[in-house]
């Protein structure tokens, strides 16, 4: 936990009663950010109903102080293995790898698969960056996790120049043909002109863009456009391309397309230090575009020595390849949310709007209202790794599963981005000690029950009031 988000949570405690021996918020208002749920499946709090105000909480947790970590216990059992072996292999983070994976598998279903909730359909697609440090693996990860999606575009390519070339000697025989060429349907597009994505997109595809550089994706905005509003232009594209809304494309040049029902990702890697020059710019920060995306930041990347890192085996990757491959032949299938996965839905929406009106800060307010539509869209790429991917309904399993993992980007969102977007590229500080934790509180409240505040915090009494006694040893 950083200083800054440290303080901000302060000014949320009161003073711990003597006679109750509870520790209640000193605001009406509820938590800025969401508390990450543990990996194993446990019965959630229940969220306020939207005729009722968000009930007050109990900020002193130990789940608080700890770091958000994406959990992968709904997912089966052989995507799991696989996870581990690549983190193990490329010596990355768990998150990097459960984040590709659930774009990878989005991809590969397309839009063959979708999720129906009252008004909206919901697609398996996203923007995601990846946050760290040079050397964390990033882009080799992504391209380890991607290779099916390349392997498939390779392959569709190989049949599209085959029928090519057969249309042509049809043509170049008979005069008057009138056959339709064959199309190139591609998944995967990297360095390109928001033309030939659109041109993607109107085939009714979905696409994803890998960006080995996120940095240098956003730079290009506008390249490929004359005049002086292309930036704003292609933003505003991809804007309406993540709503998942259709729109025209009009040029004097080319014959009108339209797209209908866009769906598109994107994910690549950045640095945390280009954060703030790069999407904290006015442009992308108020368009709502920095909002769409969901941040990968672990705190700490475990170094792991070669020598100790797992052998990535063919075995594995042909596990990985099976598990895409009855994706990209998945017939149809139009998803349903059970009566319990609507319920948690429906708590977890309205539960966001509320605490979304009630904060103050505009941009942090439109990040949490927009984890309404992220969290369907993982609900449909986890479910799609499951062990029920072919099944029509989302359980109640499967809906507090992306609720989890929901929490997990807001929380990596307020407490890690946010601070990069607007502190000037600074580097957020380190987390505080939970011993510094203690000392803090004291020099800010007058604790009456230590007991209850070491019971809070679950930390051994005795030490907590020699800490509370200025007997930290610093």
């Amino acid at each position: 936990m950083c200083r800054n988000d440290y303080n901000n949570q302060l000014e949320r405690l009161s003073l711990i009663s003597t006679g109750e021996g509870k520790i209640a918020s000193a605001r009406v208002n509820p938590p800025t950010h969401s508390v990450m749920q543990p990996p194993a499946i446990a019965k959630m709090d229940q969220p306020p109903s939207p005729h009722e105000k968000p009930r007050l909480e109990n900020h002193l947790k130990a789940s608080t102080f700890s770091d958000p970590i994406l959990p992968v216990d709904l997912l089966s059992q052989p995507v799991q293995d696989y996870i581990k072996t690549v983190a193990m292999s490329y010596g990355c983070h768990n998150d990097y790898v459960v984040t590709t994976c659930l774009i990878t598998a989005g991809i590969a279903a397309g839009k063959r698969v979708q999720l129906l909730t009252n008004p909206y359909t919901n697609y398996s697609c996203d923007f995601i960056c990846l946050v760290g440090r040079p050397g964390t693996n990033k882009t080799g990860l992504i391209k380890e996790i991607t290779k099916p999606l390349h392997d498939y575009d390779k392959d569709n390519y190989a049949k599209y120049y085959k029928a090519k070339v057969a249309y042509g000697q049809s043509k170049e025989r008979c005069g008057n043909f009138s056959e339709k060429q064959t199309l190139f349907h591609q998944l995967v597009v990297g360095d390109s002109s928001p033309e030939a994505r659109n041109e993607l997109l109107a085939q009714g595809d979905m696409i994803v863009i890998i960006a080995d550089e996120m940095r240098a994706f956003i730079d290009s905005f506008g390249r490929y456009t004359k005049g002086g509003n292309g930036s704003a232009v292609e933003i505003s594209q991809l804007l309406s391309i993540w709503s998942n809304d259709s729109f025209s494309i009009n040029r004097k040049s080319e014959d009108t397309k339209f797209i209908e029902t866009a769906a598109m990702s994107i994910i690549g890697g950045m640095q945390p230090e280009l954060i703030a020059e790069t999407f904290g710019i006015k442009s992308l920060m108020f368009s709502g575009f920095t909002q769409r995306f969901l941040f990968v930041y672990p705190d700490k990347v475990k170094f792991i020595k070669r020598q100790h890192r797992e052998r990535m085996t063919q075995e594995k990757r042909e596990c990985w390849r099976f598990v895409i491959g009855r994706l990209f032949n998945i017939d149809p299938l139009t998803l349903q949310l059970s009566k319990e996965a609507e319920r948690l839905y429906t708590d977890y929406a309205d539960s966001n709007d509320m605490r979304a009106d009630a904060e103050a800060d505009v941009y942090v307010a439109g990040m949490k209202q927009k984890m309404n539509i992220h969290v369907l869209r993982l609900a449909i790429m986890a479910h799609l790794l499951s062990d029920h991917w072919n099944e029509p309904v989302i359980t109640g399993e499967g809906m507090e599963y992306a609720i989890r993992i929901a929490n997990y980007f807001s929380r990596v969102h307020v407490e890690r981005i946010y601070p990069l977007l607007t502190g000037n590229g600074k580097q957020v500080p380190k987390k505080l000690t939970k011993e510094l934790v203690i000392a803090e509180i004291g020099q800010t409240f007058d604790i009456q029950n230590k007991s209850a505040l070491a019971d809070a915090l679950g930390y051994d009494r005795a030490k907590l009031t020699n800490i509370l006694n200025g007997k930290l040893r610093k």
